[in-house]
């Protein structure tokens, strides 16, 4: 796309010295020079002189019989002339130097002594000059092109037999005398020079008037605000007020609302910090004048912009006079080298405000206005500090680091080191001043001074929760809505027109744009029509995926229905955006929450699927009436959470005075909009962590290493070879570095995520957030919860184990074969409901419900009623108190009543490791340890039973403590499971093994159940020793057994040092939970975190403590089912949530196959999009170089490809295969190794500079062997003898068509090679969609290079020509129409056994290009480098 714009002459300089017969191999030293060095910029370099040599050393054949024009001899007085100034009768002779009936204004103008130049430019000696006569042609015998002009002037002056040759000088050198009585000269030969004095504006002129009119008015405008502004500031620093209130402004503890509130109020639990050391607030006050110069700078970019439009409407001749005189640059005194130096320093100052506005877009506004005080401000700035998370750090290098050292300074320079948003200043009803940053409510409190994001405590034990059952006063709730705001999170999604606005303003966008410009103004028109085409389809596109990604992020976030609640002890209906913390609301079967409740009276099953990934629903139980802490994370069961559905409902009628009754079922209102969990997810997605993966980093070094090229290489060559032409320098390095540093770089490197997260929803896997997707192609170690995920969704009930007295008795399968006792307690002791016929609970609560082959009395008395199974000699159950499992405690306990007997009977369940703890130690048996810990290792999920009976009443019943009803329990059995494997987990193991993937398991399940799973499934290696750390309950130290021989092992590290054929440990460890928190606060886990396979025990927040400790070392992947994975899931580089739900917001991926193979499909499928992404990187840096190549080698000839094949190259070559190579499908199995992230590694930059290195040779090559050929030489391209400012037809020459041609199927070739790489995606021959545009663009050049002239070629202006000179070769006469063509022998068509040979030579190019890719970057020699020379990579055992 770069125009080679001259002022005129031929780029090839005359040299002193005769090249003779190395002149054949000046065009290679000048290609392998232009690499290497250039010369100063007064140099002239030293090639072949223009059709002086054969290509055997002889001067190249002269012209015969070439008849030629005289130039004209200009005197003051035709007297002086040298022939006589004589016309036929009637005729006179007119200031053209010929003889007319009357010499009218229009002869006159063509007077041959002003050369053409117009008055203002005119030296004033030559005003008066009249030509005399003109001579006649003169014929000359042999004429030589390299000294024509010369030539043809000495057999002027022969023939105009001068009695004395010294009495003519030349035309601008020397002038003739005024007078006879004058020294000097007669007259002067119209010898005229090449190149005319420029026009210079007055700056009178009335563009120029107005211009500077808006332009300094402006700027004085500014001067005068900033002066106001500074006088109106002046004060401001000194302020109290201001010092107080950015001191900090975002504490959350207010005293004085705590006392007038009636209840604490702290600061909410959020990930995001915002205090004095990252925050900063600044009030600003808006003024008229501000405002004004606000509009005013809109208003200037917009006039400048039509300004430029109209010097491009001017260059193209179309203004009013320009259309009348059929003349162009008419603004610029029709000179277009005046007018494009204009339109240059427009451009620039245009750029100057487009960056400056760009770079601090966020802060002008800001500029307009008045600082103030926060409290004082129409509107505040919010500044907050936000570090980028960097991926694979350790990756770098040292120009990473100093690039990114510099780039910090850069940012901190500018201000982009702080996140800037600027949100107006609001009201609340009662005067009180607040404003609402990224969602969040910031009120500010008069007494301390600051503004701070605010949330209630409602209590602190469950009773304090429960007593908030009547609700609140209205004035209550009007108090509290008016300190969080409304329970609504707003995502503002733009309509389509700001949509586009956002996307035009945006940095990219606009440097393409200022592209345009300058497509549009150099006779590039249509091209840029077609780049703009482009450049709009593809804005379409990215507003399209981005306006629909946020329509349904605020379909998720946002809701709004009619709920009821408690207002001043009455129940009235109200939208759920005014509910307030402490309200309480009627919960309703199929309701949406709106917010996070507590469960204060009633039971409720919650779909949660969308928030959790929780598969199952799940079953809610009211919050006891208890003095027992309230906990977030201990009292999950008694919560329902926003975004969640509820299934079912069942209010509380009858209770032993534990939990409170009510008709209805009640939710106290915990907390609203962003404080909620759904709130906290959303937020992180709206206003997310920056992310920068190490190719982010290293793009920097990327443009640094462009900007120098355009530099060092097209700013210098473009002085080298345009000396004396800035206009032309300063084109040449603008088009040359647009397409050296292209806009598309960085959408080129998410390519692939868009296409992989396009083919992850066609395998049911959905993701939230993409740029996790390059995260994904690049994971080490992958985590797994066990029972749910890598295990079948529930447990199969196995059987039992009574005891009796202190003795184990015989296993068990079939429960009926059980005690009474036992089997009371398998019926009672869960948490299970019936909705619609649907079992409702835990799934190991559901299973063993199930075995009992009882049923729930859908209208119970009390809590519930178990009706046993016909034939059974159980009598109905009456639940009348139930203790919920809470992780804390790995437990949970009935109260039940047995209506046969009227007994009351306590059945505790929970890990046998608890209810040895808690049972009495006379009931244990003496191998409970033992007995436990074989099922375990037999893959069975064991849960012990412990029972009591109470002789006690119903009315004492309330009174009791859950530890006292659960204390002296006796064991009385345990509970078995079996946790099957998924049928294809151990293949999905086995896979993501083979990928390098190191996979680990962190379960809430016993130790030895995950040692025998994971041994089941392959993420242990057979064979292999397993040692388990755990903490002695007496000694409280660290203890590891060997789990198949119970051996203790005293010292681990000769085994974890003993290294098997792959040299990795043969020995695997175990840790269970408190085995893991002993070592990592000692810091002993460090060392062995990479040795240990299996973490057991592991509550939610030990899980989400072990993936960070495992990121720590590489790119680490969760994979669970939701519920208690959440937090890990989160806390992952990649979280993969096994959920049913289309969205779960819980983590950035879920899956609706509920396989493992979702795991292994998307590392599959984001290594191929990694993969993608770096070759569309490699084939812009490609299209670049290539374009830039022929950019130095068109401009050293002064040719240029024609505007149809620029067309085809930008439009159709480099757009198409740039789409198509995204087409290639990823391969069906993950590769041994990963896809680079580096775009500075080995592999690319192998891929590009060898590609480079041998598009460079073959393209030097050619001119050695076109140099060598006899129907070239002496027919080269003269461009003194073009109209350069016509540079679409400077490829009308052999020249131009034998670049092109090597160019063309280097730039097809640069986006077909980079679709190899078949390791992370499929062969290259399976795509069909680049296979078939190779093939037809291949087919297209071809024919038009090899076949005769046809309307294809001559649209190309390729292998065509004049009509006359088509027929002269022995073609056809054309029937089409054909512009003439600029060159001396009327045509372009190479010799048929030459084009047949280029054809040849430029699939040979390729071929190289190819096999270089095939046989270096990813064949043989990569793989002998990388045993010789193998890269720094994490060592894991797999």
């Amino acid at each position: 796309m770069l125009l080679p714009l001259r002022a005129g002459g031929s780029s090839r300089l005359h040299s002193g010295a005769p090249l003779a017969r190395h002149s054949m191999w000046s065009a290679v030293l000048h290609m392998l020079l232009l690499l290497a060095a250039v010369s100063t910029v007064s140099g002239k370099p030293m090639w072949n002189e223009v059709n002086k040599y054969q290509s055997n050393g002889d001067l190249c054949p002269p012209k015969t019989d070439q008849s030629r024009a005289c130039p004209a001899v200009c005197v003051y007085d035709l007297s002086n002339c040298p022939n006589e100034a004589v016309c036929p009768d009637n005729q006179q002779l007119c200031k053209d130097g010929k003889c007319h009936d009357s010499c009218t204004a229009e002869i006159d103008e063509t007077n041959p002594c002003t050369c053409g130049w117009d008055s203002g430019i005119l030296p004033s000696a030559a005003k008066d000059l009249v030509p005399c006569p003109l001579f006649a042609n003169v014929t000359i015998a042999n004429l030589y092109s390299f000294n024509s002009t010369d030539t043809v002037f000495d057999a002027c002056v022969a023939s105009a037999e001068l009695s004395n040759n010294n009495d003519y000088g030349i035309w601008g050198s020397n002038w003739p005398q005024q007078s006879a009585s004058d020294s000097g000269f007669l007259g002067v030969w119209a010898k005229c020079p090449k190149k005319k004095p420029q026009h210079m504006y007055t700056f009178r002129e009335p563009m120029w008037i107005a211009t500077f009119t808006v332009l300094f008015g402006y700027v004085g405008l500014l001067a005068i605000w900033y002066a106001f502004k500074l006088f109106r500031e002046r004060g401001f620093r000194s302020s109290p007020t201001d010092e107080a209130s950015n001191s900090a402004g975002t504490s959350a503890e207010k005293t004085q609302l705590k006392s007038s509130a009636g209840s604490d109020v702290g600061s909410d639990e959020d990930d995001t910090s915002f205090d004095s050391d990252n925050t900063r607030l600044t009030g600003y006050r808006n003024n008229i004048f501000g405002t004004a110069m606000t509009w005013l700078l809109l208003a200037l970019g917009f006039v400048w912009l039509v300004w430029l439009f109209v010097l491009t409407t001017d260059y193209y001749g179309s203004l009013p006079p320009g259309k009348a005189n059929k003349t162009s640059c008419v603004l610029s005194y029709n000179d277009c080298v005046l007018g494009n130096q204009t339109f240059i320093f427009l451009w620039c100052f245009f750029v100057f405000m487009i960056v400056t506005v760009t770079v601090y877009r966020f802060r002008l506004r800001n500029f307009f206005r008045l600082r103030a005080a926060p409290i004082d401000g129409h509107v505040v700035c919010v500044e907050h500090r936000v570090e980028p998370q960097i991926m694979l750090q350790s990756e770098r290098s040292v120009l990473v680091d100093n690039v990114r050292y510099l780039a910090k300074i850069f940012k901190r320079f500018v201000g982009w080191d702080w996140n800037v948003a600027t949100v107006p200043m609001k009201l609340t009803a009662q005067g009180r001043k607040y404003f609402t940053y990224q969602c969040t409510r910031f009120v500010y409190d008069d007494e301390a001074g600051q503004f701070a994001p605010f949330s209630f405590e409602l209590g602190r034990t469950n009773a304090d929760y429960v007593a908030k059952h009547t609700g609140l006063t209205a004035e209550e709730a009007e108090y509290r809505a008016e300190l969080l705001g409304s329970n609504f999170i707003e995502v503002s999604v733009p309509n389509w027109f700001f949509a586009f606005l956002r996307e035009i303003t945006s940095f990219i966008s606009l440097y393409q744009v200022l592209a345009l410009l300058l497509f549009y103004y150099d006779f590039y028109w249509q091209v840029g029509i077609v780049d703009t085409g482009i450049i709009l389809l593809s804005m379409t596109f990215k507003v399209a995926v981005r306006k629909l990604s946020e329509e349904r992020l605020k379909r998720m976030a946002e809701q709004d229905d009619q709920v009821h609640v408690r207002r001043n002890g009455n129940w009235v209906q109200i939208s759920s955006r005014d509910l307030v913390p402490g309200d309480v609301i009627q919960l309703t079967t199929g309701m949406h929450m709106s917010c996070d409740c507590i469960l204060i009276s009633g039971n409720a099953v919650v779909n949660e699927s969308s928030l959790t990934g929780e598969p199952l629903p799940v079953r809610k139980f009211p919050l006891r009436n208890d003095d027992t802490p309230f906990s977030v994370e201990a009292n999950k069961n008694n919560q329902l959470y926003a975004g969640t559905v509820i299934s079912q409902v069942q209010p509380v009628g009858n209770s032993a005075g534990d939990f409170l009754t009510d008709q209805h079922v009640l939710g106290l209102v915990h907390r609203t909009g962003t404080a909620s969990d759904k709130g906290k997810l959303v937020r992180k997605i709206l206003f997310p962590q920056p992310l920068s993966f190490i190719f982010n980093e290293q793009l920097k070094v990327v443009f640094v290493i462009l900007l120098i090229y355009t530099l060092a290489i097209c700013l210098t060559f473009a002085i080298y070879f345009y000396q004396g032409s800035p206009v032309a320098t300063w084109f040449y390095f603008s088009f040359c570095g647009m397409q050296a540093i292209s806009p598309l770089l960085p959408a080129g490197l998410v390519a692939g995520q868009s296409m992989a997260a396009y083919r992850l929803k066609k395998k049911r896997i959905f993701c939230v957030d993409p740029q996790r997707i390059m995260m994904a192609g690049k994971v080490q170690i992958f985590c797994f919860d066990k029972t749910g995920t890598l295990t079948k969704e529930g447990l199969e009930f196995y059987g039992g184990q009574c005891v009796d007295g202190n003795a184990f008795q015989g296993f068990e399968n079939a429960l009926p074969n059980t005690s009474i006792l036992f089997q009371q307690a398998v019926a009672s002791c869960h948490a299970v409901t019936d909705l619609n016929g649907q079992l409702i609970g835990n799934p190991v609560d559901i299973e063993q419900f199930r075995a009992s082959k009882s049923t729930i009395d859908p209208a119970p008395k009390y809590l519930d009623t178990i009706i046993p199974a016909d034939g059974s000699s159980l009598g109905k159950l009456h639940v009348v108190r139930r203790f919920e499992f809470v992780h804390a405690r790995a437990s949970m306990s009935v109260v039940v009543m047995d209506e046969t007997t009227g007994r009351l009977h306590v059945f505790v369940k929970g890990s046998f490791e608890r209810i040895k703890q808690a049972a009495r130690s006379p009931s244990i048996p003496a191998d409970y340890d033992k007995q436990c810990a074989n099922l375990a290792r037999e893959g069975c999920y064991v849960l012990s039973v412990a029972h009591k009976e109470l002789d006690i009443t119903l009315e004492k019943l309330k009174d009791l403590t859950q530890d006292e009803i659960e204390d002296c329990c006796d064991l009385i059995g345990l509970l078995v499971f079996k946790n099957l494997l998924k049928e294809d987990t151990a293949d999905a193991i086995a896979e993501l093994k083979h990928g390098s993937t190191r996979t680990v398991m962190i379960t809430g399940d016993t130790a030895l159940t995950g040692v025998y799973i994971a041994r089941q499934c392959g993420m242990v290696p057979p064979n292999n020793k397993v040692l388990l750390g755990d903490i002695n309950k007496k000694t409280r130290t660290l203890v590891w057994t060997d789990v198949d021989t119970d051996e203790e092992v005293a010292d681990i590290a000769p085994l974890t040092n003993e290294l098997g054929p792959d040299g990795y440990p043969t020995t695997e460890l175990a840790l269970t939970s408190a085995a893991f928190q002993h070592m990592d606060s000692t810091g002993e886990l460090a060392p062995i975190l990479l040795n240990t396979r299996i973490f057991a025990r592991m509550k939610p927040n030990d899980k989400v403590r072990c993936v960070q400790l495992h990121m720590g070392h590489g790119i680490t992947a969760m994979c669970g089912d939701g519920g208690n994975d959440c937090g890990a899931l989160r806390a992952a580089h990649v979280g993969l949530a096994l959920s049913d739900a289309e969205a779960s917001i819980v983590s950035p991926f879920s899956s609706s196959n509920r396989s493992i193979f979702s795991c292994v499909e998307l590392l599959i499928q984001s290594r191929a999009g990694l993969s993608t992404s770096f070759a569309n990187y490699r084939a812009l840096i490609l299209y670049g170089t290539t374009m830039t190549m022929g950019k130095l080698i068109s401009f050293y000839h002064a040719d240029s490809m024609s505007q149809p094949i620029w067309m085809v190259i930008d439009s159709l070559i480099a757009t198409s295969m740039a789409i198509t190579v995204t087409f290639l499908p990823p391969a069906k199995k993950l590769s041994p190794f990963r896809p680079t992230a580096r775009l500075l590694g080995p592999e690319i930059m192998s891929s590009v500079i060898g590609v480079v290195v041998i598009n460079w040779l073959f393209m030097a090559c050619v001119w050695v062997w076109t140099y060598q050929q006899p129907w070239f030489r002496c027919h080269e391209f003269d461009s003194s003898s073009s109209d350069l400012m016509k540079w679409y037809l400077l490829g009308d020459n052999y020249e131009a068509a034998i670049m092109t041609y090597v160019l063309i199927y280097q730039f097809m070739n640069n986006g077909f090679l980079v679709n190899y790489g078949y390791r992370h995606r499929r062969a290259w021959y399976y795509n069909p969609a680049l296979l078939g545009m190779f093939a037809l663009l291949l087919i297209m050049f071809s024919y038009a290079e090899l076949g005769p002239p046809s309307r294809l070629s001559c649209t190309f202006r390729l292998n065509c020509g004049n009509p006359d000179a088509i027929v002269a070769q022995g073609y056809k006469r054309p029937t089409w129409s054909i512009e003439e063509y600029q060159n001396p022998t009327g045509h372009n068509i190479l010799p048929s056994d030459f084009k047949w040979k280029l054809w040849g030579y430029s699939l040979g190019n390729m071929v190289a290009g190819n096999l270089w890719q095939i046989l270096v970057v990813y064949g043989p020699v990569r793989a002998w480098l990388q045993k010789k020379r193998p890269l720094r990579r994490l060592k894991l055992k797999l």
